[in-house]
């Protein structure tokens, strides 16, 4: 007898096409066509499943046409062609993978059926459906472009335009020039209502934060009755509305009056103080602990009877009550009436972008990803396609549907409802299609559902099946995959430990939160494959202000564990970009390790040679950067080659008259003469930026700022796992696996929710839109708890997903580092505090090297025994070269006039007072003006000190002379400054070195100098230098002048003083020796001190 696979699919004809498939719902199969939801955890093979049932939907079918596969991302996408064709291509050379792949797929297939399968695929590569979730749904838009108000060419905005876009349109609102118009007018003034209290940041940030965070929402929603209106919230009425402006004063005083006279003193002290923070509540907003009781049982108080704690329980009197529940309506009133107004200013800013955004983007054909679902979504209040009548949604709809016969979706839990609402007629007709030739098959991980504040909704995974299998239909079934292929035990272990007690998840997050949790989780058990593999896990207690920090653990653990010697992959997981920054330039200073910031090549930010291109291309938009000049100059002291910060025009003037590509590849050019022959690295980053400049050349906007940003923000490719340490967001590391996982977990802090959030109903539809108010209020208040509790359930749900996924990138080390201190309930680090404990142990988890461990589980050697995973390598590819060494050390910074630490006499330090300070800046500008002074004969010095500057300058005082920078600043000198001036050109000797000298010269005043030697970077600036040329017009000889308003003394010598300056005018020697190319032998040192006046020369 045969088996059911076997006459399925028919023995005697293994490649025939499948036409009779009765009874075949009822064979239990993860590839027969039944309509399958896919519930998988971590690591146990949700691509290769999908990827299984793609093969055996070719095999079966022969029409890969007819097969769409949806995903997230096109990194997905491409992973998810790479393993079919992988797959195929081993199943058709090796038949015993050809067997295995039989196996798995329940189907007779030999080698030559899967070349077969093979070449069908590839022939139907310009009509395969392997893409992401926005491409299909622009694929849709555009075929349908005029039934849905579209016309002229549409476009996809990318990652790059999409945000000039936006904030095009924000600046159309914000900045728009001439008089203010009426719709202006209201768009200030509910900017002023949406920005209460926060009057000090910027309007530019204020509205890009409301448009990035709220624009969605307003698509959804965009009826102003949903916003902040008390009818919609309160449809019988708000309990809390009050007419008239809250009089605190009256308030306090009826409460005082209504008091009973059977108090005890404690209880009227009580009440005196519920009064007095009444009275001042309009001020400092502060309650005291009788008005929270009474905001406990408010309902209560408001319906004219309650019990409050008072000392003991109190009952109170209908006058009490009424006096009592006055004061709470004013005081919840105080921040509703806010809120209200703030969530209805925000729409009207919503509304007023809307309008601008629909004549400036989406009208000449640019579309966002978000408006892809808005246009297709028929419940989206304001879709295009909630307004095409119902016929032509039916031919749309038939349209589409005769193209597809099998959907596939992976991390299904990423999806929202409005996008589901897109696809939901299509895949009705799958499930309901009983003739066994269709199918709807979808695979996911709530677990993992890390973006539900982008309106991704874990439960929408569960709600499908439950509708579709109402009565025991079973028209979708659920089949778990809880195994794992990626992990160790230890980790599995650490998972299971952390993750199975539903009792106090419900305790530490919210009941609602645990719900969920319970309805995705399955105890994680290891594969075949993973089962011998040894690892370990563990807790180690960080310190903020104590060793060892966060910083010290994770660069230790490095350093222990030496990952890149090993071969091992190591993924440092924090939750956010600031701390991922943060750890990632700690590292960098204090080991020799490399370090990546994100898995993703940043080729204009994760090197020198790209920041460089960056630095030049500001320049040459923006001749005044000084920091960019700085860092160009940098280089061109520090290497060999062209001098960049003279490149700056030549490239200004190319990006004006060629193409952005030809200019970026100039300016390549320039930067690669300053790289070591080997340096491949910093070429292939060049290159690639390259590439970016070519297909910025097709965008709409070509200035160079524009082109900056675009090269600023782009990625290329992926930095593999194993060549450097990967410092990584939770949420950038979805779908990515390291051999070693560092987790720092800081969720320690449970903040109140300030954005605006929707009360949802069990569709996932907004019943109405409102700014929280604080939570004691809104705990007072039935409907506004339900928003409160919503918001919990989504906050504790969201952090379990993203402990989750963290824990779960890790195959065989998993080291987890969390600080204890202050810890707030609803954080994990609070529930592993509860549910892995909190004394630390000192545990020696490396050869002499201990750790505060909290929690382990494993071998704690486990790295000893570490086999790297061999890398895929054929003939023409080379081995993976070593880590990259840099071109030159990292360079020390020092300034000569700081010369090297030592200790300070006090006499010495005390002369350095502000007063000293002013002084010797004053002399420096005054000595700044000088180039050179006429030789005179010297003449007595005149004791009207006011003419000082004209007598230096032998000028005569003239009526409507020219003014000079010098006249005007020693005029408003004080009087030391001018005497010590005069002092100083009395002394022949220093009125010499101003005197223009007979042979040709060149003066140098105030001008900025660096260099490198060895690892040593030195900047500084001269105060004078004057180069002297010989007859040829070369350089004979030089002299450095350094200017010194020093307090000479006798416990600082004039001696002492200039031994302490010589390092600084050394170093300063040494400078303008490489600058002008001169030995240092003909360059003479004189210090000026303008305090005695003397010359000395060094």
């Amino acid at each position: 007898m045969k088996s059911p696979a076997e006459a399925i699919l028919g023995i005697e004809n293994p490649y025939c096409r499948w036409t009779r498939l009765t009874g075949f719902l009822a064979f239990d199969s993860l590839n027969s066509l039944q309509n399958i939801a896919i519930s998988a955890s971590a690591g146990s093979g949700k691509t290769y499943t999908l990827t299984n049932r793609f093969i055996y939907l070719l095999h079966a079918f022969e029409q890969p046409e007819r097969i769409i596969a949806l995903t997230f991302t096109r990194t997905a996408a491409g992973e998810f062609f790479h393993k079919i064709i992988e797959k195929l291509c081993d199943a058709a050379e090796d038949p015993s993978k050809a067997a295995s792949l039989s196996k798995e797929l329940a189907i007779t297939a030999d080698c030559a059926r899967y070349h077969h399968l093979l070449k069908l695929l590839i022939h139907s590569m310009h009509k395969l459906n392997l893409q992401t979730l926005d491409s299909f749904f622009f694929r849709v838009v555009s075929s349908f472009a005029l039934e849905l108000g579209l016309s002229g060419s549409l476009k996809l905005l990318d990652e790059s335009s999409e945000p000039r876009m936006r904030n095009e349109v924000r600046d159309s609102i914000v900045h728009r020039p001439g008089e203010l118009t009426t719709e202006l007018n209201e768009f200030w003034h509910a900017f002023k209502q949406a920005t209460y209290g926060q009057e000090a940041r910027s309007i530019e940030k204020v509205v890009s934060e409301f448009i990035e965070q709220l624009y969605a929402l307003y698509l959804d929603t965009p009826d102003a009755d949903r916003w902040g209106q008390a009818a919609t919230i309160w449809p019988q009425g708000c309990p809390w509305q009050t007419s008239v402006a809250p009089d605190w004063e009256q308030l306090a005083n009826n409460l005082l009056a209504a008091l009973p006279d059977d108090l005890g003193k404690a209880q009227i002290n009580d009440f005196n103080s519920a009064a007095n923070a009444i009275r001042n509540y309009g001020g400092n907003e502060k309650l005291n602990t009788l008005l929270n009781n009474a905001l406990a049982v408010a309902p209560d108080i408001l319906a004219g009877q309650g019990t409050i704690k008072v000392r003991k329980e109190l009952q109170l009197s209908s006058a009490l009550c009424n006096a009592l529940a006055d004061c709470l309506r004013a005081i919840i009133w105080h921040h509703l009436k806010r809120a209200l107004e703030n969530t209805q200013g925000v729409h009207r800013i919503l509304q007023a972008y809307h309008d601008n955004y629909d004549r400036i983007v989406r009208r000449p054909g640019r579309l966002a990803f978000a408006d892809l679902t808005h246009l297709l979504a028929p419940d989206s209040a304001g879709s295009p396609m909630g307004e095409v009548d119902p016929m032509t949604r039916q031919l749309m709809d038939f349209r589409l549907d005769g193209q597809f016969d099998h959907w596939l979706f992976d991390e299904f839990q990423d999806t929202s409802r409005p996008q589901w609402e897109v696809v939901a007629n299509l895949i009705d007709e799958i499930v309901q299609d009983d003739s066994g030739e269709r199918s709807f098959f979808y695979v996911g991980d709530t677990k993992q559902c890390l973006y539900l504040w982008r309106n991704s909704d874990d439960r929408l995974f569960h709600d499908i099946q439950a509708h579709y299998n109402v009565g025991g239909a079973n028209r979708i079934v659920k089949q778990p995959l809880s195994m794992s292929w990626r992990s160790a035990p230890p980790i599995l272990d650490a998972v299971n430990e952390v993750f199975e007690d539903h009792a106090l998840i419900a305790e530490t997050f919210s009941t609602d939160a645990a719900i969920r949790w319970a309805r995705a989780w399955q105890t994680h058990e290891a594969s075949p494959a993973t089962k011998g593999l040894s690892g370990f896990s563990c807790w180690i207690e960080a310190q903020k202000n104590d060793s060892p920090t966060r910083n010290e653990l994770i660069l230790k653990l490095l350093q222990d564990l030496n990952p890149i010697e090993r071969g091992m992959s190591v993924g440092v997981l924090m939750r956010k970009n600031s701390d991922a920054n943060e750890v990632a330039d700690y590292l960098r200073e204090n080991c020799s390790l490399p370090i990546h910031t994100g898995s993703a090549i940043k080729p204009a930010v994760d090197n020198a040679a790209g920041a460089a291109l960056l630095a030049l291309l500001n320049l040459a938009a923006h001749p005044s950067d000084s920091h960019a000049h700085g860092y160009l100059t940098l280089i061109d002291v520090s290497t060999d080659g062209p001098a960049l910060a003279r490149c700056a025009e030549e490239l200004r003037t190319r990006l004006l008259s060629d193409s952005n590509e030809s200019a970026v590849r100039w300016a390549a050019e320039q930067i690669t003469a300053h790289l070591p022959a080997a340096d491949t690295r910093h070429r292939e980053r060049l290159n690639r930026l390259i590439d970016k400049a070519r297909a910025f050349d097709n965008e709409e906007r070509r200035d160079i700022d524009g082109l900056i940003q675009f090269l600023r923000k782009c990625s290329s490719g992926e930095c593999h796992a194993g060549d450097a340490v990967i410092i990584e967001t939770i949420h950038k590391s979805k779908g990515l696996e390291y051999d070693v996982v560092i987790l720092v977990n800081e969720d320690k802090t449970s903040r109140s929710e300030t954005r605006i959030n929707p009360l949802l109903d069990p569709q996932g539809k907004a019943d109405w839109i409102m700014e929280p108010i604080k939570k004691d209020l809104m705990q007072a208040d039935p409907m506004l708890n339900q928003l409160l509790e919503q918001s919990i359930s989504q906050r504790g749900f969201g952090n379990l997903c993203t402990l989750y996924v963290a824990m779960t990138r890790a195959k065989q080390g998993l080291y987890m580092i969390s600080d204890l201190k202050g810890a707030h309930q609803g954080t994990t680090v609070n529930y592993l505090k509860e549910r892995l404990g909190t004394e630390a142990k000192a545990t020696e988890l490396f050869p002499k090297s201990n750790y505060p461990v909290l929690w382990s589980t494993g071998d704690q050697d486990w790295y000893e025994s570490f086999k790297a995973a061999a890398q895929p390598t054929t003939n023409s590819q080379p081995a993976r070269a070593p880590a990259f060494d840099p071109a030159h050390p990292r360079l020390q910074l020092a300034r000569p006039s700081t010369g090297k630490a030592r200790l300070l006499a006090a006499a010495r330090y005390f002369d350095l007072d502000e007063h000293a300070s002013t002084f010797g800046t004053a002399v420096h500008d005054a000595f700044e003006q000088i180039e050179w002074l006429e030789a005179f004969e010297s003449k007595p010095q005149a004791n009207d000190n006011t003419n000082l500057t004209l007598d230096l300058f032998e000028q005569p005082v003239e009526e409507n002379a020219p003014s000079f920078p010098h006249l005007a600043m020693t005029e408003h000198c004080p009087a030391e400054v001018k005497i010590a001036l005069n002092n100083c050109f009395a002394n022949p000797e220093i009125r010499g070195l101003f005197t223009t000298p007979e042979t040709a010269t060149v003066v140098w005043r105030e001008r900025a100098f660096s260099y490198v030697e060895g690892d040593q970077f030195t900047n500084g600036i001269f105060d004078r230098v004057v180069i002297y040329k010989a007859e040829d017009g070369t350089i004979s000889r030089a002299e450095i002048i350094d200017f010194k308003s020093d307090r000479i003394h006798p416990r600082n010598t004039l001696e002492q003083a200039s031994q302490h300056h010589r390092p600084q005018l050394e170093a300063y020697r040494k400078a303008l020796s490489r600058i002008v190319g001169i030995d240092e032998s003909v360059i003479d040192l004189k210090l000026l001190f303008s305090d005695v006046p003397q010359l000395v020369e060094l």
